[in-house]
């Protein structure tokens, strides 16, 4: 499970988000656009000053992707050109505006971003030996400076000099994204420092979080939430199960729906209803068809099971997210009314633009900083109801609490000794996801659900969270128990 740190890349982006929205409400953002980089990073003397001009031009690009446009039309417009259309923008009827929200790149970012190659370290001994050189079947390695020096006009990146070191200093340098990058959908080309595959990507958004620079995003649909809440739209919030202590643990669950409705929102439901719902369904399909069974839950596992086993396909759950199921349901009695769905998770951005519901997907982290940005404190508000969901809905926020959920309703509907006799795989991030359905591709497991989950530790480590995971699975554990099994 990851380690949720809050560095500056992130403290920048809420700090975009924070004042465009500012700004708009005043009814200055015109104005203050192009004035944005400059008032988050002032002019300094000496040395970093020509850092503080990059930085300015990463924050110059970064605010196309707040706006919600398509990078690759306007990654050659200033932001004084942009402001020109902001109108446009802010009520969705910009062509510049993106369609599908896809992963975009700021490569004249990644131009500073090494990776790829083996490096001779600070650890080299200039040993006699010189094993390095000995394995090296293109004699790239040389003796220079005292120490051993790699020719990258001849090595070709076998990697037996850094197993041969034996003081380990020669290691390979990769970038985070591609690191962390399972469906190897992020690599470079001879006319660019990195290409995305959008074939190959599934959204989970682990290069996003990777990324030291913040070269890679996706465009955000909050400025265009804002207005409509603004000018009194009728606007629909549901949340994922994810959400407890994202906001504090002085912020309850009840409290942070009450702030939604403060916020402009006509009704609050908990994607926890649409939970229960899925799980029932699924332990009938189940019940119905037998094994092997792949849950459909989490939209990045589905877009790998797709894009690298499409042997596998037929063995997806024909049930729709718990996130789908709820917007589906509540189209049945507000028609009228536009969905946007809160949550974790950058690939339910493209689950819902393929799926043509909800109309709008924020994170929490978006939701969070709108939330500052329109001086609302959840902490300070009263409490709302919540719906009937179950604890078994609330655990989809958790690796294994989907299958754990089917489990309850496979009693339900069958029988306790019927739940009992499932075999089920839980496959805790997309590596371990990518080992589970080799194996059943393969023939070499024996299982009846493999529950699949992008994000080491589910739902509660996604991209768009706002707490540590570490923390929020106590919190969800507490919540579950105190306030839903009460």
């Amino acid at each position: 499970m990851r380690r949720f740190v809050l560095n500056n890349v992130i403290k920048y982006k809420r700090m975009l988000y924070m004042e465009i929205i500012k700004s708009y409400k005043k009814g200055e953002l015109k104005e203050e656009l192009p004035k944005i980089p400059k008032k988050l990073i002032p002019d300094i003397s000496g040395e970093g000053r020509s850092r503080v001009f990059y930085e300015r031009e990463i924050l110059k690009e970064k605010i196309k992707f707040v706006l919600g446009l398509d990078y690759k039309k306007v990654k050659d417009l200033e932001l004084y050109e942009i402001a020109n259309h902001i109108e446009e923008i802010v009520d969705s009827t910009s062509p510049i505006l993106a369609k599908k929200p896809e992963l975009g790149v700021i490569k004249d970012v990644c131009n500073d971003c090494p990776g790829g190659r083996y490096y001779v370290t600070d650890l080299c001994r200039n040993c006699i030996a010189h094993p390095c050189m000995e394995v090296c079947p293109r004699n790239a390695i040389l003796n220079a400076g005292n120490r051993a020096y790699i020719d990258y006009n001849k090595c070709i990146g076998c990697g037996l000099c850094a197993s041969a070191c034996p003081y380990n200093a020669i290691i390979k340098l990769e970038r985070p994204c591609e690191k962390n990058c399972i469906p190897k959908a992020i690599g470079k080309s001879e006319t660019s420092p990195v290409e995305v595959k959008y074939e190959k990507c599934t959204g989970c958004g682990a290069c996003y979080i990777a990324c030291p620079f913040g070269a890679l995003e996706f465009p955000s649909q909050l400025l265009q939430v804002i207005h409509k809440l603004i000018t009194g739209k009728k606007l629909i919030a549901i949340f994922a199960p994810s959400v407890v202590s994202q906001f504090g643990r002085k912020v309850s669950v009840p409290q942070f729906k009450k702030a939604l409705k403060i916020m402009g929102f006509k009704e609050v439901f908990e994607v926890a209803i649409g939970a229960d719902i899925v799980a029932r369904e699924e332990a009938k399909h189940f019940i119905e068809h037998g094994g092997p069974m792949l849950t459909s839950c989490c939209p990045a596992y589905v877009n790998f099971v797709k894009s690298e086993f499409p042997d596998l396909v037929k063995y997806i759950s024909p049930i729709e997210s718990p996130m789908i199921v709820l917007a589906r349901k509540l189209k049945e009695n507000y028609s009228d009314h536009e969905i946007v769905f809160i949550g974790p998770c950058l690939a339910k951005k493209l689950e819902a633009f393929e799926k043509g519901l909800p109309e709008y997907v924020l994170t929490f982290e978006e939701i969070g900083v709108a939330l500052a940005a329109l001086q609302i404190e959840p902490a300070e508000c009263e409490h709302d109801d919540l719906s009937e969901a179950t604890g078994a809905a609330w655990g989809f926020a958790v690796s294994g609490g989907v299958s754990a959920a089917i489990k309850y309703y496979i009693k339900e509907v069958a029988s306790e000794e019927k739940a009992e006799s499932l075999n089920v795989t839980v496959a805790n991030g997309l590596m371990e996801c990518k080992l589970a359905l080799e194996k059943l591709s393969n023939g070499k497991i024996d299982t009846d659900i493999i529950e699949g989950m992008a994000c080491d530790g589910g739902c509660i480590a996604g991209p768009g969270v706002l707490a540590d995971p570490r923390v929020a699975k106590s919190s969800l554990n507490m919540f579950i128990k105190s306030e839903v099994m009460k």
